[in-house]
């Protein structure tokens, strides 16, 4: 949601300003600066549509007669259109920050499913700025362009002496070269979840996510005679740093393909050797015992 609009410094002189005033009074400057302030914080792409000249008056808090002033904003060409598909006339040229908010807020979201699951996942879950970045043969370069570098460019062409807003929307150099070093992409047959739970263990081992530490894991994989996602299955389970093929035992690709693990056979005879052990005087004891009773109770 947007903070603040822009107002040109000019406003008040200008004929359309003027205009308004005669129609409408004194009070209707301050109104449409009001209108001005509710559709920056609601209607931030400067698009009523969907609602009334009842509604319209409201968020201005327009007192006066009900339509006139909705009237006059369309007869001095505030707005554009018609009722119930009214616009602000020329609102992302004069309010580029306010205009670009839900685009960069799509871009915030889709650059943090990115982060953990990968570009493919991040254009599922933000269809409406995968739709923009991926139009084109630039879809990268279009997709910045739109979110981030449209809003300098709109302000460069706008004249006047306003302070910029803040935060500047000017994109950060730093914050773009992040995004470009960022995880690799969901590699083919790993399932999201996995791949997921991954990315979350190595952010907490504060260990980095790149190209070569995954051509490394499925390196690591062929050798251990497993797929890519049984093997960060391990790797989660285990909740270790690092992971070599030579360190998995039979036991844990078992559990992580869903079977039940197998017996240690040798621990199994070890355990029965001791008991054996254990009790071979007992059953000597026993055996004495009954064979002396048998010959009481034959001399008897």
């Amino acid at each position: 949601m947007a903070v603040d609009a822009r107002i040109a410094v000019g406003l008040p002189d200008h004929p359309k300003t003027k205009k308004l005033i005669r129609r409408c009074g004194q009070a209707g400057a301050w109104n449409l600066v009001r209108l001005f302030v509710w559709a920056a914080s609601n209607r931030p792409n400067g698009d009523l549509s969907g609602m009334s000249n009842e509604d319209i008056e409201l968020s201005a808090d327009w007192q006066g007669e009900e339509g006139g002033f909705v009237a006059a904003l369309e007869s001095v060409r505030f707005l554009d259109g018609e009722d119930g598909s009214y616009v602000l006339h020329d609102w992302s040229e004069h309010n580029p920050w306010a205009a670009g908010q839900e685009m960069r807020s799509a871009k915030a979201r889709w650059n943090a499913a990115k982060r953990y699951h990968g570009a493919a996942v991040a254009d599922l879950q933000v269809p409406e700025y995968a739709a923009i970045r991926n139009a084109g043969s630039t879809a990268g370069e279009d997709a910045d362009s739109k979110a981030g570098s449209k809003d300098v460019a709109m302000l460069g062409a706008q004249s006047g002496n306003a302070p910029s807003p803040s935060p500047s929307p000017s994109p950060s150099p730093t914050k773009k070269k992040k995004e470009s070093a960022g995880a690799p992409s969901l590699p083919d047959g790993v399932d999201p979840v996995v791949w997921a739970d991954w990315l979350k263990l190595r952010a907490a081992k504060k260990a980095p996510v790149t190209e070569t530490v995954l051509a490394a894991a499925k390196r690591e994989a062929e050798k251990a005679g497993i797929g890519l996602e049984q093997f960060l299955t391990i790797w989660c389970v285990r909740g270790s740093q690092g992971l070599h093929a030579d360190w998995i035992k039979p036991g844990e690709m078992d559990a992580s393909a869903g079977a039940a693990p197998k017996p240690d056979w040798v621990a199994v005879a070890g355990f029965a050797n001791r008991w054996e052990a254990q009790n071979e005087g007992c059953y000597e004891r026993n055996a004495h015992e009954f064979s002396g009773g048998k010959r009481k109770a034959a001399t008897v």
